[in-house]
């Protein structure tokens, strides 16, 4: 069976100026709700999941009541908190790359430092990483829930709701070697750009990252052969995904001069202001060597071997086409988004009924103005230079969500040269060590991004507040934030960035309201459409015909172009936009349910405190967590308005 949404109407002028500024931003998404109580309210909010609704994951229970146990102990346990110690340690000193990203110094925090290299992707790199999740599961089964106190009663089920993902990878590792090789996000993108996120802060940095340029011939001689003995039993790879993986590796074969990896060294050993010129000479000699010695060979070679690989046809060049595909993203959607949805049918159906929602909105609002649509340009005419822009989301994001006092690490603004571009993932933050005090942060954006104003809105509100830099700042605040991020809950971190990128759409920035709402909503359609074309290429076989023909009978997009970009995106990364998407609609939902049972007493500020305290987790926890929040809330008030007598910390909120 397969399913199609009903056709909707009356939108196709929106979807294109969202496809517009979406695509040509890149990794940009966005949009907000709709609560009675919420300052701005935005598009309507599809129903959360019911009691019938229970998540893919069957090691927690929860339903439409969100119920949690109750701990018995009010004390901390020491060994709980060892237990995560060690957890942290082991993850984070797992490969260089991880270790580099949050440690300057790891040594003088008491860690192993890791030699210079890049991932181990052998078997005794998988064997190593299932023996730390399979000991944190022992661990976790001999320790009684009920001994801990409510926080860590939390965090517990969350380790071991992490476990039993992890776990489940077991059988299904060879699918990991399609996102390696995937042309737009394999191994082939991502080494230039986590080379490009590496501080350099120091020399030694600079020795550590030459270092790594040497390391790569021997990753992409462990990634062909991997591919290659998967190749023969496991996967399929088509001629076309071929061609473009090794298309991929162009950008980063080229000649010295013309390599993004010398000119972006070149830019980031400005950050060391105690080079004398003949050091920085020196230091760009050496990079230059070893480019034109490692680096271009390397990306070379891999492109020939790619070339090598066994071709086979597919009935389905999705995940589906696949032995076992279908299961694979069934686990990948689980793994990613953290959802509470039960199975890939209902998760589609929540996104189908939120699309029909947005567009009867649409509808309304087409008629309340007469049909007409201002373009984009039109809808961020008051945006200014970068850094005012900037300023101003901050400012107006004070205004909505909890703010530190001060701001630890405020943002500076780069403009990225287009020669540098390819080695770059932008718009993008710089790494901010947790063992190192710096005075600034860096943003960056590429040129076009900078001068047009629709893109810079929408890279400064996603990249910086309320998105992504405010996301981590806030983190910081949480003692377990730092674990968290290592643990990886890309549905919570991916969704509040576009529920942020969403919500700065309702900031005072000079729009008229019914025109904020229309940006809302465009977007918002968008992203359920792009998330849509994902699970149908994945998991129901749609080709590309099919989704040129959806796109031109459901919209009237007859563009060929924005088809085959979405049908790329779902074939080579698998799960990304529904992560995204469905991350976004359960903070919404969630936001929704606190809003209808609070009524007029509904903080959203309060609410925004309470998600981003918890923290990354899946979205079914924090559901169950919901229901302690509402009823402190609902006591609060009632102690407000002197109906009951206020208690010094009642038993069941520790």
């Amino acid at each position: 069976m397969n399913p199609t949404p009903r056709k909707f109407c009356r939108i196709a002028a929106f979807i294109i100026v969202s496809c517009t500024v979406l695509w040509s931003c890149q990794t940009l998404s966005r949009p907000k709700e709709n609560t009675g109580s919420s300052p701005n309210p935005d598009e309507p909010v599809s129903p959360p999941a019911d009691s019938a609704n229970k998540p893919f994951s069957d090691s927690v229970e929860r339903s439409g009541a969100f119920a949690e146990p109750d701990p018995v102990s009010f004390e901390t346990s020491a060994e709980f908190e060892e237990l995560k110690q060690e957890l942290f340690e082991s993850l984070v000193s797992s490969d260089y790359l991880t270790q580099r990203m949050y440690y300057q110094d790891p040594e003088a925090s008491g860690l192993i430092p890791c030699y210079p290299s890049f991932w181990d992707l052998s078997e005794m790199g998988w064997y190593s990483y299932s023996q730390i999740i399979k000991s944190l599961k022992l661990q976790l089964d001999a320790m009684d829930p009920t001994m801990l106190n409510r926080n860590q009663r939390f965090f517990y089920d969350l380790l071991n709701q992490y476990a039993d993902r992890e776990l489940a990878w077991e059988g299904m590792e060879h699918f990991q070697l399609l996102h390696y090789l995937s042309p737009d996000r394999g191994l082939m993108v991502q080494v230039p750009q986590k080379l490009n996120a590496l501080p350099l802060q120091s020399r030694q940095d600079v020795e550590d990252y030459l270092i790594l340029l040497s390391d790569l011939p021997r990753l992409f001689k462990d990634l062909t052969g991997l591919c290659r003995e998967a190749a023969r039993e496991q996967l399929t790879f088509t001629d076309q995904w071929i061609q473009d993986a090794s298309d991929s590796c162009a950008p980063y074969s080229l000649t010295p001069e013309h390599n993004s990896l010398v000119t972006s060294f070149s830019l980031r050993l400005n950050q060391l202001t105690d080079l004398t010129p003949e050091e920085k000479a020196a230091y760009e000699a050496r990079n230059l060597e070893a480019v034109t010695k490692y680096v271009i060979p390397a990306y070379q070679k891999l492109s020939q071997e790619i070339r090598t690989l066994p071709i086979r046809s597919l009935k389905y060049e999705g995940l589906c086409g696949q032995k076992n595909g279908r299961s694979y993203y069934h686990f990948l959607i689980n793994r990613c988004s953290g959802t509470s949805y039960t199975d890939v049918w209902l998760l589609m159906s929540a996104i189908t009924e939120q699309l029909e929602q947005n567009t009867n909105a649409l509808n309304e609002l087409l008629t309340q103005l007469g049909g007409e649509s201002p373009s984009a340009q039109v809808l961020w005419q008051s945006s200014k230079e970068p850094i005012e822009t900037l300023s101003f989301l901050e400012e107006e994001t004070a205004r909505h969500f909890p703010v530190l006092e001060e701001m630890p690490c405020p943002l500076q603004i780069a403009v990225i040269p287009a020669i540098a571009q390819d080695s770059w993932n932008l718009p993008g933050l710089d790494a901010w060590p947790l063992d190192k005090s710096v005075s600034s942060r860096t943003l960056f954006l590429n040129q076009h991004t900078a001068d047009d104003k629709a893109q810079l809105y929408s890279a400064l509100s996603f990249a910086g507040f309320p998105g992504r830099h405010y996301r981590e700042t806030y983190l910081r605040t949480n003692p377990d934030g730092t674990l968290l991020s290592l643990l990886s809950f890309p549905g919570w971190e991916k969704g509040w960035d576009l529920y942020g990128r969403s919500y700065a759409v309702s900031f005072e920035n000079g729009l008229t309201p019914p025109e904020r709402q229309l940006a809302r909503l465009s977007l918002s359609s968008f992203m359920a459409v792009h998330a849509l074309i994902d699970i149908q290429v994945n998991y129901y076989g749609w080709n590309l015909e099919d989704v040129t023909l959806f796109l031109s009978q459901q919209y009237g997009l007859q563009e060929d172009s924005v088809a085959h970009r979405l049908y790329r995106s779902a074939l080579y990364a698998p799960g990304e936009s529904v992560t995204e998407y469905i991350g976004y609609l359960e903070i919404r939902q969630i936001k929704s349910l606190a809003a209808d049972h609070l009524n007029e007493t509904f903080d959203e500020m309060a609410f925004h405190r309470f998600f981003l305290d918890l923290g990354p987790a899946p979205f079914s926890l924090i559901r169950r967590r919901l229901s302690g929040w509402l009823t402190l809330q609902s006591l609060d008030k009632l102690q407000s308005a002197g109906k009951i007598r206020k208690q010094k910390n009642p038993m069941w909120c520790k």
